[in-house]
């Protein structure tokens, strides 16, 4: 009875034993190697003298370099009779870590800069120097026939043209007299097009055919950064850590030229530089359970640096003068905060998590601040005849076919905020068979303006001007909200299965 009685307890106690899962293994072992190597309060005196002979710090510097000296030079610039490329590029940097205060915190920094030189190519067309005069007559068109231009001023119905037939050059609609010698009288250009004129390099090559791609220039690109990131993890007790972290970085972009003048057509060159901050808080309730909260703010901010210069557009793939959004100033501000618990509960692992999201985009675009001005063929064809007339032909006469500016007396200050709850749990059905269900809720509100400077059109509303239907209005403003999107809210749910069969580890099944 003695021996069976000891049985009876003997199962009942093994029935009671809580399953060791493969986290505790391992939270065991990372204890078992720690405490040997003297890092933990544990520690026996021998392990904690050897520990105390190690380096406590540890870096490394690199540089990583790239030279014109080591490269062939590229078949473009040999082509163009040149034999020099330029590619000058320094990475470098250092990180460091180690301790602060005995064991319990520790630090890391890392810096990263970037000097960069290289060359870049452009092939372009632009007007031979006849045509700069307004002499047209060796302009051919794509088919390599001569290009007439017509005078618009010499514009008038024809008394004959037939509405029955297509438009051609034996019925035209419209009838305009042919420039003498295909060429615009030197009294008829434009003063404002006479003035662009030195700015707008000539021809310095002849790559063809038919005077295109006659302009070619190699010019420098330059790439200046510099990065650091900063961190400090800090241990309270075995169950709470608290980690700080920090970055920042500062460059410069400059653009390669196009045109070596103020008409250049490249992109501007940009400044930028952003900001970056997070705390976060780990604790481990136990091995099965882990909290974590963090709050993150970042800030990046560019500013491009060209200069203002009216933008001319030509559509005979002339190369065009002035860029577009020569200064536009953009800032990002964001705030994203969050907490997540992880816990296993017999076979189920749950995990649990919020978040918002704040955003803010301040920004100041005037896209065409000096104008911008397009100029076809159109107006100096014969009407409803192709392969007449000519972009730059228009351009020296100042007639544009459509021109814009851009007025913005301040910049925007945009807003929007977005939430997430989720939640999933993995259901462990049997050994090598796994259900893992989810589901995630975001709320994301609609884009406000700071001081509501928002408008749109409402199809819906009479216009005054005409009494039709769709009239502007304005954010928060006869009846509408400071935001004219509506909130958005989706429920996102979903299921997964994993199962290996004949429990081979190899092989997974996914649905």
């Amino acid at each position: 009875m003695r021996f069976g009685a000891f049985i009876v307890l003997s199962v009942s106690a093994f029935a009671q034993t809580p399953r060791v899962t493969d986290l505790q293994r391992a939270v065991e072992e990372f204890k078992i190697q720690t405490r040997n190597l003297g890092l933990r309060a544990d520690s026996p005196p021998s392990a904690r003298r050897k520990s105390v002979n190690r380096p406590k710090f540890r870096g490394r510097i690199f540089e990583n370099l790239r030279n014109d000296i080591l490269d062939a030079t590229p078949h473009e610039l040999r082509q163009r009779g040149s034999d020099k490329n330029l590619l000058r590029r320094n990475q470098f940097g250092f990180n460091l870590a180690g301790p602060v205060v005995g064991r319990s915190t520790f630090f890391s920094v890392s810096y990263e800069g970037v000097r960069e030189r290289i060359s870049r190519s452009f092939l372009r067309t632009v007007p031979t120097t006849p045509e700069r005069s307004g002499d047209f007559s060796a302009t051919v068109d794509a088919a390599g026939q001569p290009l007439p231009l017509f005078d618009p001023a010499s514009t008038r119905a024809n008394p004959h043209f037939d509405p029955s037939e297509p438009v051609s050059t034996t019925n035209l609609q419209y009838l305009r007299d042919p420039f003498p010698n295909n060429a615009v009288p030197r009294s008829r250009v434009d003063p404002v097009s006479a003035s662009v004129l030195p700015h707008y390099p000539e021809a310095n090559t002849s790559v063809g055919p038919y005077f295109r791609n006659n302009y070619f220039v190699v010019s420098p690109e330059t790439n200046t950064a510099n990065g650091m990131i900063l961190k400090l993890d800090h241990t309270v007790n075995e169950k709470h850590k608290v980690d700080v972290s920090t970055a920042f970085s500062n460059g410069f972009a400059g653009s390669a030229n196009v045109f070596p003048t103020i008409a250049d057509s490249n992109a501007s060159d940009r400044q930028f530089a952003s900001r970056r901050g997070s705390l976060s808080h780990v604790y481990t309730g136990s091995p099965r359970t882990i909290h974590t909260l963090y709050v993150e703010a970042a800030s990046d901010r560019s500013e491009n640096k060209g200069e203002i210069y009216p933008s001319y557009r030509f559509g005979d793939s002339y190369a065009a003068a002035g860029r577009a959004n020569p200064n536009v100033k953009n800032v990002r501000n964001v705030i994203d905060a969050g907490n997540g618990l992880s816990t296993r509960v017999r076979s189920h692992s749950i995990r649990l998590a919020t978040r918002w999201l704040h955003q803010q985009q301040h920004i100041l675009a005037p896209t065409y601040p000096a104008g911008s001005f397009h100029f076809g063929s159109g107006l100096t064809s014969l009407p409803g005849i192709v392969n007449t007339g000519h972009s730059f032909a228009s351009f020296l006469l100042g007639l544009s076919d459509g021109a814009e500016t851009s007025a913005v007396l301040s910049p925007s200050y945009f807003r929007t905020d977005r939430y997430n709850v989720s939640g999933r749990d993995s259901w462990e059905i049997q050994k090598g068979l796994t259900l893992t269900t989810s589901l995630n809720l975001e709320v994301s509100t609609p884009r406000t303006e700071k001081y509501d400077r928002q408008s749109t059109i409402d199809p819906n509303v009479v216009n005054p001007t005409n009494g039709r239907l769709g009239a502007l209005v304005f954010a928060n403003r006869g009846g509408y909200g400071r935001g004219f999107q509506r909130t958005q809210t989706r429920l996102e749910p979903s299921f997964g299965l994993a199962w290996n069969p004949w429990g081979q580890n190899k092989t997974v099944v996914r649905m």
